[in-house]
Parts: C-alpha cells; structure tokens; sequence
C-alpha cells in the first residue's frame, strides 16, 4: 500500500512539474510573439522611410537580399 501511494504521489508531483513547464513555455512563447511583431512593425517603418529617402538603394538592396536568399534556397 505504503509503494502505491509513493508511486501516485510521484505521478502528482511529475504532472505538477509538467503543468507548470507547460504554462512557463506557454508564457514564453507569448512573448516571443510579441517580440517578433514588434521587430517587424519597426522594420516596415523602416523600409517604408527608406523607400521614401532613398528609393533606388532601397530597390538595389532588396534585390541583393532576394539573390542571397535566392542562391541560399536552391543551395
């Protein structure tokens, strides 16, 4: 008797453990998200400021990073 309740209480205590790494990643990967929607509303306004300033730099350098990409798929 004494091993089956040792047994259901480590069973408890790992599914504690568990839940909480669940709602500890859970949150993490909230706010990563929220970082990463964060970083490319910043980097439209950039590329809409730079296509307003300098639109042929803007233009050159977004045909140089399709190309890098470009070789980088097919590679």
């Amino acid at each position: 008797m004494a091993a089956q309740q040792d047994v259901s209480s480590t069973v408890r205590d790992a599914t504690s453990a568990a839940k909480r790494n669940i709602d500890q990643t859970a949150d993490y990967a909230v706010s990563v998200i929220d970082d990463v929607q964060s970083v490319g509303t910043e980097l439209k306004r950039a590329v809409n400021k730079s296509m307003k300033k300098e639109p042929y730099t803007t233009l050159a350098l977004a045909a140089a990073a399709g190309f890098i990409l470009g070789a980088l798929w097919r590679a």
